[in-house]
């Protein structure tokens, strides 16, 4: 993890990976029962009903990544002893792997106004980072640091807010990649720097984000996602809104849409995902809120959005016999949980249990686990890696002693005063997946016109799970050659693309351009996606 000798940053693209309300009561429509979806050659996932028709012992499933236990970014510089933040990012560009991530030099973040700085590392497998000398700014009288924003980096100085890094398809060259971060100097709001290289940035756009001044807000404050979307053909942005509910903690997640990354003021725009009736509440006051959205579009399939909201959990008076006189303000635990959306305004929630939970007490992330912004593939394209921060402390733990001397009072206060970024594992696909019972399970989707070949599978049958799949008539009506009971049996399958067979034959052809629907038979197995293929 040590710095490297050297400043080469080849960041030029020569290919990129795609960038990629209480809760909204209204639900899309679903599509018409016969309305052919034309899917093409187009990889599907599982996220809602809409494949689901006819479904017996079928039930949608959300599978949390893998913890690797890794603290992938560290304190280990000056410029980093007080931690590593939660408003950081990752993507791959080309065959290198690309982080930004935030770093405050004191462990007082809360009066650390100008103690921040965003950092950058570099890796070749998404595993193993190296923090590159850039040498921008001298830190404590040196050169040999990592640092691209703050500390007179970019010619400023931030605190806490490090915001996103994402890149701009429509951009110019000079400016393909976009920071958005609340940056005060500039003004209220969220800001954009532009840079040519992610080294060297300059302010380009200033308050896309911006809040309406009103008496107690907080709007803006949290990682603000920003990114084109290539199925709207805009900008969209996913922020932080505080609603102003009797009983809630207030903080929500907004979304809003720009064509020319000029979004209007955040009390204007619709929550998305909030604190609503199923979250935990004390008395008649809701306890339970949500922070960061982290909120991404999937490359690799139609029609898929993930987010990965930050959950709060508030401490509050009379509720905790750990504070019998006086409570810590702002302050508790946090973790992450998973939605999943077609439009990416529409969130389907699930159980809404932990996707990444809280370590056990004494872990580096026994007191908060917040994902950071990006998905990156793994180097054999059967994984995808997330990122996460992780500490030992709780929210509001930095804001002051008195904090600090009741909660550890508690038995909650930090025994490493440790922040860091570790990486999570997930299958290739592998948020969702459409499960079958162990006494069995089937579905049939609705009508589909595709193109290609060859049906490929991502599923998982472990030892004792089979999958069949049969092809049918718009109508329901059997294809003979290509019938449930002339599949070959998918077992001991644990893969991203097989290939269907039907008595050993697996060409389609012949149904490509018509519309069709899949019918699949499912027992104790889980199939996350299908795709028609040449």
């Amino acid at each position: 993890m040590s710095l490297l000798t050297c400043a080469c940053l080849p960041l030029i693209l020569s290919s990129l990976w795609p960038t990629l309300a209480p809760a909204a009561s209204t639900e899309p429509p679903p599509p018409a029962p016969n309305e052919a979806l034309n899917i093409a050659d187009r990889r599907q996932v599982f996220i809602d009903q809409t494949f689901l028709q006819n479904a017996r012992g079928v039930e949608l499933c959300v599978h949390p990544p893998r913890k690797t236990g890794e603290m992938t970014i560290r304190p280990e510089h000056p410029w980093e002893n007080g931690g590593i933040g939660p408003y950081s990012s990752v993507m791959k560009l080309g065959p290198t792997y690309h982080m930004w991530y935030h770093a405050m030099d004191t462990v007082h973040w809360d009066t650390g106004k100008t103690n921040g700085a965003v950092c950058y590392a570099q890796s070749k497998d998404g595993i193993k980072w190296e923090k590159l000398v850039i040498g921008l700014t001298e830190y404590q009288g040196r050169k040999d640091n990592n640092i691209v924003f703050g500390h007179g980096a970019s010619g400023v100085r931030i605190g806490q807010d490090g915001g996103m890094v994402f890149h701009d398809p429509l951009a110019p060259t000079d400016e393909q990649f976009r920071l958005a971060i609340r940056y005060g100097q500039l003004g209220e709001g969220v800001h954009l720097f532009s840079s040519p290289d992610g080294i060297h940035w300059k302010p380009t756009h200033r308050a896309v984000l911006n809040a309406r001044p009103q008496t107690k807000g907080h709007h803006l404050d949290s990682q603000n996602v920003i990114f084109w979307d290539d199925q709207i053909r805009k900008y969209v942005a996913y922020m932080r809104k505080n609603v102003t509910d009797k009983g809630s903690q207030g903080r929500s997640i907004a979304r809003g849409e720009s064509d020319t990354l000029a979004f209007p003021p955040v009390q204007d725009l619709p929550v998305v995902l909030g604190p609503d009736r199923n979250d935990l509440a004390h008395g008649e006051n809701q306890v339970v809120d949500y922070y960061m959205s982290a909120t991404i579009k999937y490359p690799w399939a139609e029609n898929a959005y993930y987010m990965f909201p930050t959950a709060y959990y508030h401490y509050i008076g009379g509720a905790l016999a750990e504070f019998p006189a006086e409570m810590p303000i702002n302050a508790g635990p946090l973790d992450t949980q998973f939605a999943a959306s077609r439009d990416g305004v529409h969130w389907e929630r699930y159980d809404r249990r932990a996707f990444v939970p809280l370590g056990m007490k004494g872990d580096f992330d026994w007191a908060s686990a917040r994902v950071v912004w990006g998905l990156v593939p793994d180097l054999s394209g059967r994984e995808m890696f997330l990122y996460y921060r992780g500490s030992d402390w709780l929210h509001g733990w930095d804001r002051n002693e008195r904090n600090k001397q009741l909660l550890t009072k508690a038995g909650l206060g930090a025994d490493q005063n440790i922040a860091t970024l570790s990486r999570l594992v997930i299958r290739r696909d592998g948020f969702v997946s459409a499960r079958g019972a162990y006494t069995g399970g089937e579905f049939t989707t609705c009508p589909l016109i595709f193109q290609g070949r060859r049906l490929l599978l991502n599923v998982d049958t472990s030892a004792t799970g089979i999958v069949q799949v049969g092809l049918l008539n718009a109508d329901g009506s059997t294809i003979d050659n290509f019938s449930l009971q002339k599949c070959d049996l998918i077992h001991t399958a644990n893969e991203i693309s097989r290939v269907v067979t039907w008595q050993r034959q697996s060409n389609v052809s012949t149904l490509a351009g018509k519309s069709v629907r899949l019918r699949f038979q499912v027992r104790d197995a889980d199939l996350y996606a299908f795709q028609f293929q040449q």
